[in-house]
């Protein structure tokens, strides 16, 4: 009973050593099969532009689309011990707190990605970079680097304005579907891109009755009366940030309800 009501770094590093000595073939099946795909990738992508017009900004888009559909697939099969009622039991009466599972989650499945994958992609892109430009010279800008392709980012002032925001927004794009995960056992994925399609839509509507219903376009047009902050970006950014990191805490907090509520 102490061991569902504390936390452990020690049996903590006991789950990391456990999910590595099971699933270290799948892992390094998954790493080998993410590079092979991505060198392909990058191969078919600058042969589409005849190796010449490719550059750093193309090898960051390329990073951010990979980045994220990949993150997100990734995160929406956090708890896959939940996909089964077997496997559930299994897990939930392994000898460690319901704090030091959800932590182990939160690290494995958002936390090392963000760190590891960015990492292995730098390493691919510029391996393949290397070998490309080897048999085709005229693919010159070869060489990636994260500085670099930042760099016209970095210096816009309005861009540093919205850094934070823009973290926010990539850390609810991981916790949303690692979120789904906890709750729902089957199809995660589908089912929470479902939920939010519905929460999107139902407030999108909403919005639209309230200004149609108080005729709120017309009371915009004729002044600023009641708008204390429109217009002024700044305090839209602050909102939006504060927003953003009020629904990932929700979302953090649903999720650790539902792996406690799963133990009861």
């Amino acid at each position: 009973m102490q061991t569902n009501i504390s936390f452990s770094f020690h049996r903590l590093v006991l789950l990391f050593k456990r999910s590595l000595i099971i699933n270290k073939k799948r892992f390094a099946i998954a790493i080998s099969a993410f590079s092979g795909i991505l060198f392909i990738t990058l191969v078919w992508a600058q042969a589409s532009v005849n190796f010449s017009n490719w550059g750093e900004h193309a090898y960051l888009s390329t990073f951010v689309s990979v980045f994220l559909s990949l993150g997100i697939s990734y995160a929406a099969f956090s708890f896959p011990a939940f996909r089964s009622k077997e496997k559930s039991m299994t897990y939930l009466m392994l000898p460690a707190s319901a704090a030091e599972k959800f932590v182990f989650e939160l690290l494995s499945r958002i936390v090392a990605f963000i760190i590891l994958m960015p990492l292995l992609f730098w390493v691919i892109a510029n391996l393949e970079g290397t070998l490309v430009h080897y048999y085709y010279p005229e693919l010159i800008n070869y060489h990636f680097s994260y500085g670099k392709s930042l760099t016209s980012f970095t210096k816009d002032t309005e861009f540093k304005q919205v850094v934070f925001l823009i973290i926010q927004l990539v850390l609810f794009v991981f916790i949303a579907p690692f979120t789904g995960a906890s709750h729902f056992s089957k199809s995660p994925l589908f089912k929470t891109l479902l939920t939010f399609s519905i929460i999107v839509i139902s407030y999108i509507l909403f919005s639209i009755f309230l200004v149609k219903a108080f005729d709120l376009l017309q009371g915009l047009s004729a002044g600023n009366k009641g708008m204390h902050f429109r217009g002024n970006r700044e305090m839209a950014i602050i909102m939006f940030k504060i927003g953003f990191t009020l629904t990932n805490l929700s979302l953090l907090a649903i999720a650790w309800f539902s792996l406690k509520e799963k133990e009861v």
